[in-house]
């Protein structure tokens, strides 16, 4: 059974804008994350994405943040690191692990 994709955009305490997604990217809902990136995506900063609570991201979530690797960075949880740096995201923006055990958040 597949987890329901959920959005969220806003600003940080910082005033840095951000979208936040949980469960699950793929073919299914993969066109609506990528219009909410899109919209989500500005010109007075890189964008931060949160995908540490999504539990399966496929190629078509991927693509879509393919498009805008220059104006993001990307935060994910360990499970999906191997494939972020195999898929070759690593090299074209920030991406940061976080760890749910860290007690700040951080890698």
């Amino acid at each position: 059974m597949t987890a329901p994709l959920h959005i969220t955009t806003g600003r940080t305490e910082e005033g840095r804008s951000h979208l936040t997604a949980t469960g699950e990217i793929d073919l299914s809902n993969a066109a609506a994350f990528r219009d909410r990136l899109a919209a989500a995506v500005s010109t007075d900063g890189r964008l931060l994405v949160d995908l540490t609570r999504v539990d399966y991201l496929d190629s078509a979530g991927l693509a879509a943040l393919f498009v805008h690797a220059d104006r993001i960075e990307v935060h994910i949880a360990p499970l999906n690191e191997y494939l972020l740096t195999v898929c070759g995201l690593t090299q074209l923006t920030d991406v940061r692990v976080i760890r749910p055990d860290s007690a700040d958040g951080t890698a």
